[in-house]
């Protein structure tokens, strides 16, 4: 059925979409008689459009998640075509508006279309849980956007602030769990791309997302936060891996898991960043041919890596593969070596050399697990996040509960995704090894640097949530300032920052949005421009409304 979906879908050359930017007029379709537009056809053709959009998809992952969005959060490091500068390519932010504004388009029009049928009321509901998945994701990376008056027959929508679109969505979302029916017919089916339909299910995500939204705002509207956090887990959060919101690829070459579509190109070079997070970590050794026996995502490759660390966390040489896999290297000595490179050393162009006269393709890769399925689920919310979330919101006094046990819960689905055994699970979550910075995985453990409960749960959140969950990385690192990361040793001009800034590792150093689009300022002047006078003239190193911290 996926594979006649996906097909179907693509074949039509998405005709249903409405290409339209997020100004103009939204509500403008394709008349063209011999095509359909979103006003004529089955809200659930619609659905699995918009969901099947609503993620960076083949073609335009690498720009927009690995070079850009994953590239702040020092997953990865220096790809010749990435903002390892923080001079951010234009067409990576286009990107990521033109989908986003795409969803929003074609949501609007399907519940509209659609709001005062019964029958599809479940898929209208649905409906508007995504468009306000897609959206938070957009509003986190720029700030004010256009939202209420966007896709409503409006040139020039107005810039809604942040914090009127938070309170907006959580209303949505709220009304959306509401009317969504359990018993009524399931009438979308495999159309449904995460829960095939599920009406109990996607009250589960609804009420994760708000869970999330409210640890987003803990540190600029406490009250609020505390009041959104404590319904939504009360109204029901995701409480198993199986609950978990993954969204299914197909066979079509658009809808590949992006980084299968992506693998024989240079993608993902782990950084130092993310190596000094990861080695001591949890204290267990560098896996050997037995605990490949144990699990098959430990390769021969990895058994036999060449300068890995004695101790590293189970899951990093999961995420990293030696040098030398899938593509070559610069250097034939570097073919079999784990290791990573310095963020922010990118010289110029594809494959060049970088400023310490290494080769990106030098470093550790992005493991098989990730890039050798094609049909590899994405994942969107997973319950390893909720656990982190529940732990994070526990310790900030937003709900009661037990945060150690969260927080084990969340570090226990996260290495079991990745087929790391029970036993060494147990070990990990004991064990008092600190890695590069000070942080242990024992949660009772708090002595030295960087070893609070936030920075242990930070640090799990940031491993749990490796490449995929990247703009939730980022997020997280420009409110919390954790896990501790590493200042750029190169940065463009345009973007100032003290030596003392990188000296301390404070979050000035880092980049914390994006800009908007300059298609903005050519068909939305006088909004856009507004808006971006709160950003000092739509910088990218003004903070966006939730984040405070200094």
């Amino acid at each position: 059925m996926n594979k006649f979906i996906k097909s179907f879908i693509f074949g039509m050359g998405v005709a249903a979409m409405a290409l339209t930017s997020c100004t103009g007029d939204f509500d403008e379709m394709n008349t063209d008689p011999n095509n359909p537009t979103p006003g004529s056809v089955e809200p659930k053709f619609q659905l699995v459009l918009i969901q099947s959009r609503g993620i960076p998809y083949a073609q335009n992952w690498q720009s927009i998640e690995e070079e850009m969005i994953s590239t702040f959060t020092e997953y990865c490091a220096n790809d010749g075509l990435s903002a390892s500068d923080y001079n951010i390519d234009s067409r990576y932010v286009d990107g990521l508006w033109s989908i986003s504004y795409n969803v929003l388009t074609n949501a609007n029009s399907l519940i509209k279309s659609n709001l005062d049928k019964p029958k599809f009321n479940n898929t209208v509901q649905i409906a508007r849980i995504w468009k306000a998945f897609v959206m938070l994701r957009l509003t986190d990376c720029l700030g004010d956007i256009p939202y209420t008056e966007a896709a409503a027959n409006i040139d020039q929508p107005k810039y809604d602030s942040q914090k009127d679109i938070y309170y907006t969505i959580f209303d949505e979302l709220t009304d959306a769990v509401a009317k969504l029916d359990n018993s009524a017919n399931n009438n979308i089916g495999a159309y449904d791309l995460v829960y095939g339909g599920d009406a109990n299910l996607w009250k589960k995500f609804a009420n994760s997302l708000r869970l999330r939204m409210a640890v987003r705002i803990s540190d600029v509207d406490p009250a609020k936060a505390k009041a959104e956090a404590a319904a939504a887990v009360a109204a029901g959060v995701m409480t198993s891996s199986a609950e978990s919101g993954m969204l299914t690829q197909g066979d079509a070459t658009a809808t590949q898991n992006p980084i299968y579509y992506h693998k024989n190109s240079g993608v993902i070079y782990m950084s130092t960043a993310y190596k000094r997070l990861v080695t001591d970590l949890g204290g267990q050794k560098w896996p050997t041919a037995a605990d490949q026996a144990l699990n098959p995502n430990i390769t021969t490759a990895i058994v036999n890596a060449k300068g890995a660390p004695a101790k590293v966390d189970p899951r990093a040489p999961i995420h990293f593969e030696p040098a030398g896999q899938v593509t070559t290297t610069q250097d034939p000595a570097m073919v079999g070596v784990w290791d990573g490179t310095d963020p922010g050393h990118v010289a110029s162009g594809v494959g060049a050399a970088m400023d310490n006269g290494q080769f990106v393709n030098n470093y550790a890769k992005i493991g098989p697990w990730y890039y050798g399925d094609m049909y590899r689920k994405v994942p969107l919310i997973k319950f390893s996040e909720v656990c982190f979330l529940k732990a994070i919101a526990i310790e900030l006094g937003l709900i009661s509960g037990d945060a150690k046990g969260a927080y084990e819960a969340g570090v226990t689905a996260s290495m079991e995704e990745l087929g790391v055994p029970a036993g060494i699970i147990a070990e990990y979550l004991a064990d008092v090894t600190p890695n590069y910075y000070g942080t242990t995985a024992n949660y009772d453990h708090r002595a030295g640097n960087c070893n609070t409960a936030l920075d242990k749960i930070l640090t799990q959140k940031y491993l749990d949530q490796f490449q995929e969950g990247c703009f939730e990385t980022w997020a997280d690192h420009r409110q919390f300032h954790k896990p501790t990361l590493m200042p750029f040793a190169n940065v463009y001009s345009g973007f100032q920052r003290s030596a003392a800034d990188v000296a301390n590792n404070t979050p000035e150093a880092y980049i914390k949005r994006l800009y908007y689009p300059s298609s903005e300022f050519t068909v939305n002047a006088d909004n856009v421009k507004a808006a971006a006078a709160k950003y000092n003239d739509n910088s990218t190193q003004a903070n966006v409304w939730w984040d405070v911290k200094k």
